[in-house]
């Protein structure tokens, strides 16, 4: 079976997917990971074929405009009028400027035919397209569980955890189907690359072209999110898709001989995106980190946390896979996203978590509610005192740390990635009867 994995974004959205392809090729199958070029390098060190796509997009997180968005939860509340308007023509025009190039890699990703697709939701992978431009399945593979409407949970419109009727979660989805972009771009692609022509339902990522429903992978665990009661039977929860380091990297000499010296330190890390004032969010870690008493391995991401003069308990972190670093800490202090989550449940520690967004509020309200943190830290708030506080009820209250221990046995024992392998092998198996 060879199966084409489109995914897009920064490492924290596209690790997973290469977890599948690696779980993938170890089952004897090909794999090929369609993802940003940026990647190549990660996709070559587990034996996984990579097809690069334009990443040039990805360059806007940097934007100081992109930041202060992010950091106060949208458009409306980080700018003013004037500015707001600008800074929408200005993205509009850098996304229309490159989503062709990113579709036309999407496309030559499949120049060596697949018989099953994997994509994500993201609408610069279109990965249903190419499915059906190939005449093969084309499989849904989500790391989040608001796109599958349901009575239960509502869509990214409302808190995940927001107490509204069924009804009323269930039709939040409706208005997503009309939030699309650059539609007339897509459809010229799918013409003139696909040589398809325009059909009813062509957008719809929920539903094959003849109608019937998509197969869904939902790369989490049930045990942070239950399956809800109302989603479909082609709806698979498998567990996390998790990305075994062992054998493939060597942590430098300076950061074990960091963690030999004392006892476990703790993790403080925001990724990839962040507020803009990443200086000030450095001296907050550090003032928490002293005014406990601990040790950390802080990890600047894309410059979300910036320490210009470390001290001697403070490890400043270039890059390390959270599988490897993460058993050997205490707690992780991160902004909420699914894959940091992940890893440091499969890793049996507590969590404290400073979304920045919406999206990563999901996770940090999961994770508070299921007794694994205190209560998430926007970073926008982000505070010494705030800080020191949670990290000190995460640390010293007994409850954390022993319902982490407690999870990790769980989300060991699902096997994500191969359960996801396994879901694959079936869609194929019907497919070719």
């Amino acid at each position: 079976m060879r199966v084409l994995v489109y995914a897009y974004g920064t490492r924290g959205d596209v690790q997973p997917y290469l977890a599948l392809a690696y779980a993938l090729r170890q089952a004897g199958h090909q794999a090929v990971l369609a993802a940003p070029a940026r990647f190549r390098p990660l996709a070559e060190q587990y034996g996984v074929d990579f097809a690069p796509r334009d990443d040039e997009w990805l360059g806007i997180l940097n934007d100081p405009d992109v930041r202060r968005i992010l950091e106060s939860g949208g458009f409306r509340g980080g700018l003013d009028g004037s500015s707001r308007k600008q800074v929408q023509r200005r993205l509009r025009a850098e996304f229309s400027r490159l989503l062709p190039k990113i579709l036309d890699d999407t496309w030559a990703a499949a120049g060596g035919g697949a018989d099953v697709v994997v994509h994500s939701q993201e609408f610069v992978d279109q990965g249903q397209q190419v499915a059906e431009a190939l005449g093969v399945p084309a499989v849904l593979a989500l790391l989040h569980p608001y796109v599958v409407p349901s009575w239960q949970y509502p869509s990214p419109l409302f808190r995940f955890d927001a107490r509204l009727p069924g009804v009323v979660k269930r039709l939040s989805y409706v208005p997503l189907r009309f939030l699309r972009l650059e539609t007339a771009t897509v459809l010229r692609w799918r013409r003139e690359r696909l040589g398809l022509a325009p059909r009813r339902g062509q957008y719809d990522m929920l539903r094959r072209p003849d109608g019937t429903r998509t197969t869904v992978l939902h790369g989490f665990s049930r045990h942070l999110v239950a399956p809800a009661s109302d989603w479909p039977s082609g709806v698979h929860t498998t567990g996390f898709w998790l990305l075994p380091s062992e054998g493939r990297w060597s942590p430098p000499g300076p950061l074990v001989r960091f963690l030999e010296s004392g006892p476990p330190p703790v993790f403080v890390g925001f990724g990839s995106l962040s507020g803009n004032d990443p200086r000030r969010t450095g001296e907050i870690v550090v003032a928490a980190v002293r005014r406990l008493g601990v040790r950390a391995v802080v990890s600047g991401g894309w410059d979300s946390i910036r320490i210009d003069a470390p001290p001697d308990d403070v490890f400043l972190l270039d890059q390390a896979p959270f599988d490897w670093l993460f058993p050997r800490l205490r707690l992780a202090v991160h902004a909420g996203s699914a894959g940091v989550a992940n890893e440091a449940l499969a890793a049996g520690i507590p969590h404290v978590s400073c979304p920045l967004h919406r999206e990563q509020e999901l996770w940090g309200d999961r994770l508070h509610r299921l007794g694994l943190a205190p209560p998430p830290i926007r970073q926008r708030d982000l505070t010494a005192d705030n800080l020191t506080a949670a990290m000190r009820a995460a640390l010293h209250d007994a409850g954390p740390a022993e319902r982490a221990r407690q999870v990790r046995e769980q989300v060991r024992a699902e096997d994500g990635a191969r359960a996801a392998v396994r879901v694959l092998e079936q869609v194929h198996a019907e497919k070719v009867r």
